[in-house]
């Protein structure tokens, strides 16, 4: 308990060798979370396992983990050779010793060049990648990733997230990564889960996550954009509004009889556009209106109206936009349909 902040968790487990990540929106209680099973904060109720240990009241050097923050932590005074070498120090291990894993390591990571400079030398990139040094030359038997990438370039993101990709396949060590950035959840997890509000609220595959949200919270940040309000009748027909009936059979685990009002949701790329709206199964055909066009360096995102209360979102990239026989503009009539397997269903109401 912090403040007045609670988390509220009833269960969290990170297999062995595992990358798990945690997902959620600035201020929700991922940092606390961590923080806490690192041992910055001691929990009222509850206990933390590690490798089957209670270290509910281990001191923070005695839990075998390492932690890198966003904001890299380091040490401003003392070479990027010491900034690694600290924890080995508290170690008392031989001059010798630390020599060698520093070094180890720093070519592992690609900063021999760097062990003689202090951090305000160096780039956001090589903190980052000292930071990591200083935590796996200890080798924990887990890393608490607070943020790592949030502030760094989009270039060297990218790099970091390969780089972590490596460090996972390389030393098999089980992480647990929180971030608020879905790319990066998708590039990196064994697994996720969906915090929010100091709860959890779903775990799995990024994929099952995306494809089988639990609420309107985790469709919307796992990217899910479409919402259709349709009606569950005492039979078990399914009303869509703007759209007409749907067969519940479509669906994977379709609502029960009488639910009433629901959400149905989709991703963005169940919706066909042109040509390819005339072939396959679909669940639905028909026309929409072109309402948005927001367009980036890859991809075409488009927003579609049917009637006054339903808005569809689908992205193609520029290559598939390009190929369309029509050229989509605010305005513009075009033929629709939408696919039957990706159909999921969620109580309306519920956030």
């Amino acid at each position: 308990h912090l403040g007045r902040f609670r988390l509220r968790i009833d269960r969290l487990h990170v297999r062995p060798g595992e990358y798990r990540v945690l997902l959620g929106p600035t201020g929700t209680g991922k940092t606390v979370l961590l923080e806490t099973i690192a041992g910055l904060y001691a929990p009222r109720q509850g206990q933390i396992m590690l490798n089957g240990r209670d270290v509910t009241r281990t001191p923070p050097e005695h839990r075998d983990l390492g932690v890198v923050y966003q904001q890299y932590a380091l040490f401003p005074h003392l070479q990027v050779f010491d900034n690694i070498a600290f924890g080995l120090r508290l170690r008392r291990e031989a001059d010798s010793r630390i020599r060698k894993k520093v070094e180890e390591m720093a070519s592992f990571l690609g900063i021999s060049h760097l062990l003689a400079r202090r951090p305000g030398n160096l780039s956001g990139g090589e903190c980052q990648r000292t930071a990591l040094a200083r935590a796996l030359v200890l080798r924990p038997r887990l890393l608490l990733l607070d943020e790592p990438l949030s502030a760094l370039d989009l270039l060297t993101r990218d790099r970091l997230r390969r780089e972590l990709q490596r460090i996972h396949a390389n030393f098999g060590i089980t992480i647990l990564h929180i971030t608020h950035d879905l790319d990066e959840a998708f590039f990196l997890a064994d697994r996720m889960t969906v915090m929010r509000n100091g709860m959890l609220l779903q775990e799995g595959t990024p994929q099952a996550v995306a494809r089988r949200p639990a609420t309107r919270f985790v469709a919307e940040l796992t990217g899910t954009k479409n919402f259709l309000p349709a009606t569950v009748a005492a039979d078990g027909t399914i009303m869509v509004r703007e759209m007409g009936p749907l067969d519940p059979g479509l669906m994977t685990t379709p609502p029960g009889a009488g639910q009433g009002e629901i959400l149905l949701t989709f991703p963005s790329w169940a919706i066909e556009l042109g040509a390819a709206a005339e072939q396959g199964s679909h669940w639905w055909r028909g026309k929409a209106r072109v309402t948005d066009i927001r367009r980036t360096e890859s991809q075409v995102e488009l927003e579609l109206a049917r009637g006054d209360a339903v808005r569809l979102h689908t992205t193609l990239s520029r290559r598939e936009a390009e190929q369309l026989p029509f050229r989509p503009e605010p305005g513009a009539t075009v033929r629709i349909a939408i696919g039957q397997n990706d159909l999921h269903w969620l109580p309306a109401g519920e956030e």
